[in-house]
């Protein structure tokens, strides 16, 4: 077999190795056999994305939707490096975690089938391929948000089961919009056809509304904070690494980057990431649970890129290295954010001692990193990112400091979430092999982004001029000061504190809601006059209507949430999907 036909399979490898161990899991016979396969199921990925990512071409006419797949370009190499690295280590991780679930083959399924579907969006290079793997990937992950069974579990899943197929309607709208009557346009091609479309505003207000769900963008990101907690610790690193960066993909891959001015859009953007990175760090510091903690963060870091990519959208002759910021800053969060989930997982297993101190330093060395610590690939990531915002065509001066001072609040959340994360049991108890030692290595790769970045050479010059240090050395100084006066004042009996209900916007929806319904009931029951029966009798029929809709709205969400009915709806869009290619 020559070289091209090994890295064909391995293409088709990447995708159709997790389907079909997620296939295997339920069959009592071959559960042994897939349940060893399964950590190493994202192997096949990182080997293409490593070695054989020149020669990865398939273009599958025989294929449902006549597939397209490759690993050509610096965007998908680096996507699918990233991805596939947190995906092997996370799955190594949860081969210890779930040890003792009696649920773990559950937990397997979900888990393989997401795996298959974020590495196939990658690989894919059609809109329908893209499509179909995104799709895959965000039902999938629903099962790993209501594995446990609870109540808050249940709940993170409608709601984000609710937000994702929002966040559907607007991707499959926007790519309705885009290929027309071509159901097959080519992913290098969509960048053209949404700028010549006489509709592009449109398209590109649902590509950002679509993706920007799964992004955890401003406004959007109400799912974040309540499925992190929800999910299972391996589940959340991926979650947080890898799926919210799907979003970001998809806007790299179907925005008219560099193909067409949108200033309206791109400011939106901006004003929009520039709001994220502080509001995500105002409720993070309220939060007390860690994962809570670093699902604010999430919101907080993505609004970085959301920033970025208004950079690339109001300018398009920085589209090019907008693009290339954005994947180094989605890299460095991917790698830096898996190790903080995964170490709340080793902290909960380890006591107080030299364990624990390890493992306090080990989340801190990731911490620092996400803060942008000199010397770190969290400082290099905001210095592209400042030597992109710094070419906005407008009012650039401000943008720089407000990433600065975006850094300060950055350094504050991580702070919170390492005081609130480190062991405290009085026993001295040591996490096994299982768990620590995919963690260390997670930290390790984090560190070695700086060895080999996503950038040219001569750009690392600027992680050690004397400028580009202080740069990344007063804003974590500013946010430890700031944090010690507040250590400070509580050790003196001050204390403030506020602490909010993850998923913030969402109760203010709730309370709303409620308050309308209270509303529409006293009005019911109130009559101006015995004279109004036929006002009386709409009322009735309206509230009974009203009822009997909340009703059915119940039994709808209860049969939404049957794994069995989301598969048999999956199926049922995928066949129409192909039906509708047919004609």
């Amino acid at each position: 077999m020559t070289l091209d036909g090994v890295a064909a399979g391995v293409t088709v490898a990447a995708f159709a190795f997790p389907l079909l161990l997620a296939a295997g899991m339920p069959n009592r016979s071959l559960r042994p056999l897939v349940a060893a396969l399964a950590p190493w199921a994202a192997l096949p990925a990182l080997i293409l994305a490593v070695g054989l990512h020149d020669r990865a071409t398939i273009d599958w006419s025989a294929a449902v939707l006549e597939m397209r797949l490759g690993c050509e370009g610096t965007m998908t190499r680096g996507f699918l490096l990233f991805t596939a690295c947190l995906w092997l280590v996370s799955s190594l991780f949860a081969r210890a975690y779930l040890a003792g679930d009696p649920d773990r083959p559950r937990f397997w399924v979900f888990f393989l089938a997401t795996l298959s579907g974020n590495l196939g969006l990658i690989l894919a290079q059609d809109v329908a391929s893209f499509y179909l793997f995104y799709a895959l990937m965000t039902f999938a992950a629903y099962g790993l948000i209501v594995h446990d069974g609870t109540g808050a579990s249940r709940r993170a899943g409608r709601v984000y089961l609710v937000m994702a197929l929002l966040g559907e309607m607007s991707i499959l709208t926007a790519f309705l919009l885009i290929v027309g009557a071509d159901i097959n346009v080519g992913l290098q091609d969509v960048p053209r056809v949404v700028a010549a479309s006489p509709l592009r505003e449109l398209v590109a207000a649902l590509i950002l509304v679509g993706f920007g769900v799964k992004a955890g963008a401003l406004l959007l990101h109400m799912w974040l904070p309540l499925a992190h907690p929800a999910a299972p610790i391996p589940a959340s690193a991926v979650l947080s690494g890898a799926m919210i960066k799907a979003g970001v993909l998809g806007w790299l891959r179907f925005l008219p980057l560099g193909a067409a001015a949108l200033p309206a859009h791109g400011a939106a953007c901006v004003i929009a990431g520039v709001a994220a990175s502080f509001f995500g760090v105002a409720l993070g510091l309220t939060q007390r649970e860690s994962k809570t903690i670093l699902a604010y963060s999430s919101v907080s870091q993505m609004g970085f890129m959301t920033a970025a990519l208004g950079v690339g959208l109001s300018n398009p002759g920085a589209a090019p290295e907008a693009g290339a910021a954005i994947l180094f800053y989605a890299m460095h969060h991917a790698l830096a954010k898996g190790a903080l989930f995964l170490g709340t997982g080793v902290a909960r297993a380890t006591g107080s001692g030299w364990p624990g101190g390890l493992v306090a330093l080990g989340l801190s060395l990731p911490a620092l990193d996400l803060a942008g610590a000199p010397l770190s690939s969290g400082s290099l990531a905001k210095i592209s990112l400042k030597h992109i915002v710094a070419q906005a065509p407008w009012g650039t001066t401000l943008l720089p400091w407000f990433l600065s001072l975006g850094a300060v609040a950055s350094t504050l959340v991580m702070i919170h979430f390492v005081r609130r994360t480190i062991p405290r049991t009085a026993e001295r108890l040591a996490p096994g092999a299982g768990l620590w030692v995919p963690w260390a290595s997670l930290i390790l790769l984090d560190i070695g982004l700086l060895v080999r970045p996503p950038i040219a050479p001569a750009d690392l010059r600027l992680l050690v001029a004397p400028g580009a240090l202080w740069a990344a050395a007063w804003p974590v100084l500013v946010g430890v000061a700031i944090a010690a006066v507040g250590w400070r004042l509580r050790r003196r009996g001050s204390r403030v504190r506020v602490e909010l209900p993850p998923g913030d916007l969402l109760y203010v929806i709730d309370a709303v809601l409620m308050k309308l319904q209270r509303v529409f009931l006293a009005a019911r029951g109130t009559w101006v006059s015995v004279d109004l029966w036929q006002r009386r009798a709409r009322l009735v029929a309206i509230g009974r209507l009203s009822n009997r809709l909340f009703e059915l709205a119940e039994r709808g969400e209860v049969a939404l949430s049957a794994f069995g009915v989301i598969g048999l709806l999956f199926l049922l869009l995928a066949v129409l999907v192909a039906m509708a290619q047919r004609f």
